[in-house]
């Protein structure tokens, strides 16, 4: 992909992600009480502790309570059902040496010598444990996968000022597989939270992949890579990548690994384009202006907001009608043409964005037509344009639309085949609009591509067999069965039906010595070859009617009887995840950052953390 015309974008450093004040009208996309833990202790319980302490009602524990405490829970019991209830919850373990945390469990248990090592150690023991456990749901998963890498990084000053305790790490790369499983249900598994790679640089991208790849044993099961765009993949790094995966694969079986980029990034890179021309202030001087409090979030959304605010004003001439703006200072009237166009632009990307961020949608076929929506969006603006302002930038915005796109096309279109409610009519309708400019895009390449990978499915034997429900999750109360003797005494009626019929099957079948009835199957066979398969099956029946919230995987897998093989090939296609960030975090104007807990840790601990966390209930 060439991604030169993005780089423009995603270097203005506009703005970084911080908390949104109670004052602003959007909702705060970073709102997350797991990360302020330690003030939530020792607000929450250092007074309270304090005076419990001191109150002489406190009751104390006899010697024969105290002796029976030692009996039932060790410290190591205690250490790791702690280091449990941190994993799940992200809690750092250096939280129990505040002293408000310490005093809270001296008073459930005065004899528990709480440390930090010990905790550290149950958490990883625990990593080790489910990391086992990880590997085996991957080892025995049937499907494909996709591999997905995320670069998070601590930038923002206001983040920085308020963290207690030292910062270790200020970056980490996040590695994770991304799958539908046997249940259909979407899963996120991550494989690696590193920091501090010691390799060179130009080397950093293809070692965590590879190392990943190697330590699950997933090369053979990876279908498709997700990456950021702007970051340091060059078609060489790239190529190791794919290759690494390829060797590993049955080439008769498996297509080619895709390369996918992430449709935040592309947002975004889009509106830090709108935004980087703004002279520096101007944000500031709005602010002052329409009066929205301390400006605390950069989130691209809410900057859209804000500046919607000021523009809505301005048409309503506002400014000029109270005495009270005198003395502010206000955009010029070129401003306030560049803060109409980034409203209309910015303001088409952010109908689409809301769709596919807020409406939680987890399977990829419903970006093809909603980006398809943006792009004719960004047409109609274009043809509306009144001033060469809008017009240049309209244009600017479909050419890195298009660059985009023409990579996205294929996955993309395929997943929009595999809903019902779409199939081939909606690539038909749209490869017809797109007169002029269309030269790629084709039904008949989409088609040939969904036909080429069903007979890579229907190649292979396990893929002829419909996708049977399994327990992969431990159960909360596990079932205890000792009594395994005489088991093949006692059959129900169904098993001693099964066992008669394995019996059968291991007799001689002389029908295999019937020539004439050999033929028969034959020529009967050669009649069945003209039948349809199921993709012209699924292709034939009639489209379903419109509905916001069908769930595409309830109905796969209420099919996948009917159709084995192509309900195989749709949970592989609508499992791949379009983007890295969802919901509020898909408007973070620049890179992502790490979850505060993890800035204090050794890069170990942390990865054992949030490794832990993702692999939770596996069996």
């Amino acid at each position: 992909m060439d991604k030169g015309d993005f780089a423009s974008g995603s270097s203005s450093g506009s703005g970084k992600k911080k908390k949104l004040d109670s004052e602003d009208p959007v909702k705060d996309p970073m709102d997350d009480s797991d990360d302020d833990v330690e003030d939530d202790f020792e607000d929450d319980f250092e007074d309270d502790a304090e005076e419990d302490f001191e109150d002489d009602d406190v009751e104390e524990y006899s010697e024969e309570d105290e002796e029976m405490m030692e009996n039932t829970v060790t410290e190591k019991d205690a250490h790791n059902a702690m280091a449990k209830w941190f994993v799940c919850a992200g809690i750092n373990p250096n939280t129990i040496e505040i002293p408000s945390f310490g005093k809270f469990m001296n008073l459930l248990n005065p004899n528990l010598a709480l440390s930090v090592p010990s905790l550290v150690d149950g958490v990883l023991e625990i990593h080790e444990e489910r990391k086992d456990k990880a590997k085996k749901f991957l080892k025995d998963f049937e499907g494909r996968l996709t591999l997905s890498y995320d670069w998070l990084l601590l930038g923002s000053d206001w983040t920085r000022d308020h963290i207690k305790g030292p910062i270790l790490h200020e970056d980490f790369v996040c590695m994770s597989a991304h799958l539908i499983d046997d249940n259909w249900k979407v899963r996120k598994l991550i494989l690696a939270y590193t920091t501090d790679v010691n390799t060179a640089p130009e080397d950093i991208n293809f070692y965590h992949f590879r190392t990943a790849l190697q330590d699950f044993e997933i090369e053979s099961k990876v279908s498709t890579i997700l990456l950021p765009i702007n970051e340091d993949f060059d078609e060489k790094t790239i190529d190791a990548i794919k290759k690494c995966v390829e060797e590993k694969g049955n080439s008769s079986v498996n297509a080619p690994v895709f390369q996918l980029y992430c449709c935040a990034d592309l947002f975004r890179i889009m509106v830090d384009n709108m935004d980087s021309e703004f002279r520096w202030g101007l944000y500031e001087d709005l602010r002052m202006l329409v009066g929205w409090g301390r400006c605390s979030s950069t989130n691209w959304n809410v900057k859209l907001h804000h500046y919607q605010q000021a523009v809505d004003m301005m048409n309503e001439d506002a400014f000029s009608k109270d005495e009270i703006y005198d003395d502010y200072d206000k955009p010029s009237d070129e401003e306030w043409i560049q803060l109409e166009t980034f409203c209309k632009l910015v303001g088409c990307i952010y109908k689409v964005a809301k769709e596919l961020f807020e409406e939680g949608y987890a399977t990829s076929n419903v970006y093809f037509h909603l980006l398809a929506e943006l792009e004719g969006m960004f047409n109609r603006e274009l043809d509306g344009a009144d001033n060469d302002h809008l017009r240049g930038k309209a244009k600017r915005m479909l050419k890195m639309f298009d660059k985009y796109w023409k990579d996205m096309f294929l996955v993309l279109a395929t997943a929009c085949v595999l809903d019902p409610r779409f199939k081939m009519k909606y690539i038909e309708f749209y490869c017809s609009k797109k007169v002029g400019n269309g030269k790629g895009f084709k039904a008949e390449t989409v088609l040939d591509y969904l036909r080429n990978l069903y007979a890579r499915y229907a190649a292979s034997e396990i893929c002829q067999k419909p996708i049977c429900p399994v327990n992969t999750i431990d159960s909360d109360q596990e079932v205890e069965d000792d009594d395994d003797e005489g088991e093949d005494e006692d059959y129900g009626d169904e098993e001693r039906e099964a066992r008669k019929e394995k019996e059968k099957k291991k007799k001689p079948d002389a029908y295999e010595g019937f020539v004439m009835f050999q033929e028969f199957l034959k020529f009967e066979g050669s009649s069945r070859e003209f039948q349809d398969s199921e993709i012209d099956s699924y292709l034939k029946e009639p489209v379903l009617e419109w509905n916001k919230d069908f769930k595409i995987l309830e109905w796969w897998k209420e099919e996948s009887q009917k159709y084995p093989i192509l309900s195989r090939v749709a949970r592989d296609i609508l499992s791949i995840p379009i983007s890295r960030p969802t919901s509020y975090d898909a408007y973070v104007s620049d890179r992502r950052e790490p979850p505060e807990f993890v800035l204090s840790m050794e890069p170990n601990v942390a990865n054992a953390m949030m490794c832990g966390r993702s692999w939770k209930g596996l069996k």
